[in-house]
């Protein structure tokens, strides 16, 4: 429980937070709204910065899994199943052929992969999220560090791409003499959407490598099980496939 506290709270929430809480005050600076001060004290503010941090971090990782289908669009679709589906670099044709069909063998699935893309698709979610169970069920390898790092990391993502439009908008509001920004804040303006654009762009690509690398933990430590003979004999129903 503490290490689960440690590594994925402080981690994939609190820092994600703590930056969303920069931008926040940095647009507030912008737009010329003041923000009183809290006399707590130096403890006590920094309790209540962290307080803040912490829950801002959840709510960007529910904003993070809201935007993880935009984000699977642009990789061209959700890693693990493309890991199922066709050849990488991760697994040859030879090593993905054996592996689909270890997994079709040990969960009993006795639907076959359908022909339609759609079909095809379901059934390799349906393969990943049952190696998924299994892997959390015996706590194999380093599953859960490697999904921390990829939510940290979707998390970064959404903090950046939500600062990027914001001040984008804001910036072409300026122009349009829609909202007035402070001569003296332009030059951070431009600062912070040329932060934020190379934000998203570097975590657009880092985002994408560590969800394959959590997809591949979790398909390589099944198949690993598998074979090795050291899991539980697995079930599936029927209304699952």
């Amino acid at each position: 429980m503490s290490e689960k506290f440690n590594y994925y709270d402080a981690i994939a929430n609190l820092v994600p937070g703590t930056i969303a809480c920069l931008f926040v005050f940095y647009t507030l600076l912008l737009l010329g709204i003041v923000v009183p001060k809290l006399d707590l004290g130096s403890l006590g503010e920094v309790g209540v910065g962290v307080a803040v941090a912490y829950t801002m971090g959840h709510l960007l990782q529910s904003l993070a899994s809201t935007f993880e289908p935009f984000y699977f669009h642009v990789w061209g679709g959700k890693p693990a199943i493309r890991l199922l589906k066709f050849t990488s670099p991760q697994f040859s044709q030879e090593q993905r052929s054996a592996l689909v069909e270890d997994l079709v063998r040990y969960f009993k699935v006795t639907q076959k992969c359908p022909d339609d893309p759609s079909g095809a698709k379901q059934f390799h979610q349906r393969l990943f999220d049952q190696c998924m169970t299994l892997c959390n069920r015996n706590k194999l390898g380093r599953v859960a560090s490697f999904n921390a790092v990829y939510a940290f990391h979707r998390a970064l993502l959404t903090t950046f791409l939500i600062g990027f439009l914001a001040y984008s908008v804001i910036g072409v509001l300026h122009v349009l003499r829609r909202l007035v920004v402070s001569p003296a804040q332009i030059p951070l303006l431009k600062t912070l959407i040329v932060v934020t654009a190379i934000g998203t762009a570097i975590e657009i690509f880092r985002t994408r490598k560590r969800a394959y690398y959590f997809a591949r933990e979790v398909l390589w430590m099944t198949s690993d099980c598998i074979r090795s003979g050291n899991s539980d004999t697995a079930t599936s129903t029927p209304d699952e496939y």
